[in-house]
């Protein structure tokens, strides 16, 4: 009887680490499957928890760029996207940077590889989405002012002056401050210039910021700041070149 029972022992104790072992090799298996699976998955954002104390949240995947914040240990971030040694993140409704080695994650390898935005494309968007805002200020002849009045060259003086950008007062003279730019090449915040005599003879008299998609806003002494197309025939008739002063501090 002991016999007996021992052997029935030790047939249940063979049967249990078959059990075990095909179980491994079938996680193994499933494992091996899942993780194959995962190699053309590309995430578009996931989370991350920051790794030390005091990390720099930064404007651009820079380190020189400016220091927006400080994440600590145990913070949770959303991350949007990955640039070299950088993860990019959501901070206070805006895109920022944190440094890749501070960060992990167990999807952190499957986000998306970007290329980010540079600091002139992001201070162009900003010039445009400034500009923007007063849509609708009255014209006044020699006016500067953004919410009582401008003309033309005073919008585009005040608009660039708000990013420290430093421009003549009229409109050739804004010309002069920059740098040429073909109508192909044209970039949100350049500047465009017309000659509005009704001959276009190549003299300056009315000067725009481009906004991108063939539209510029500028400030017109009928219906004051507002945005128009440059391929209407009257702006297309009268335009004469563009330059750019984003540099031009």
């Amino acid at each position: 009887m002991k016999k007996f029972n021992h052997l029935k022992l030790s047939y249940f104790v063979g049967f249990l680490i078959i059990l075990l072992l095909n179980g491994s090799i079938l996680y193994a298996e499933i494992n091996e499957s899942f993780k194959a699976s995962q190699k053309n998955i590309v995430l578009s954002s996931t989370w991350g928890i920051v790794s030390q104390d005091c990390i720099n949240i930064r404007q651009y995947p820079d380190s020189n760029s400016r220091i927006l914040d400080m994440a600590n240990k145990n913070d949770v971030l959303i991350v949007t996207g990955k640039y070299k040694k950088w993860y990019r993140i959501q901070y206070k409704n805006r895109s920022a940077w944190i440094f890749a080695q501070y960060l992990e994650g167990y999807n952190l390898p499957l986000i998306q590889e970007i290329i980010p935005m540079t600091k002139e494309e992001s201070l162009r968007r900003q010039i445009v989405h400034y500009a923007k805002q007063f849509i609708g200020t009255p014209y006044c002849y020699g006016g500067t002012d953004l919410r009582k009045g401008v003309d033309c060259s005073g919008f585009t003086q005040a608009v660039m002056k708000n990013f420290g950008i430093s421009i003549h007062r009229t409109s050739i003279g804004q010309f002069y401050n920059g740098t040429l730019v073909k109508k192909a090449d044209l970039n949100p915040a350049d500047l465009v210039f017309f000659d509005t005599s009704g001959r276009n003879n190549g003299k300056i008299s009315h000067v725009g910021l481009y906004i991108g998609n063939n539209k510029f806003i500028h400030a017109t002494n009928t219906k004051g700041v507002k945005i128009d197309d440059l391929s209407h025939g009257y702006y297309k008739k009268n335009y004469v070149l563009a330059a750019s002063v984003i540099n031009k501090k």
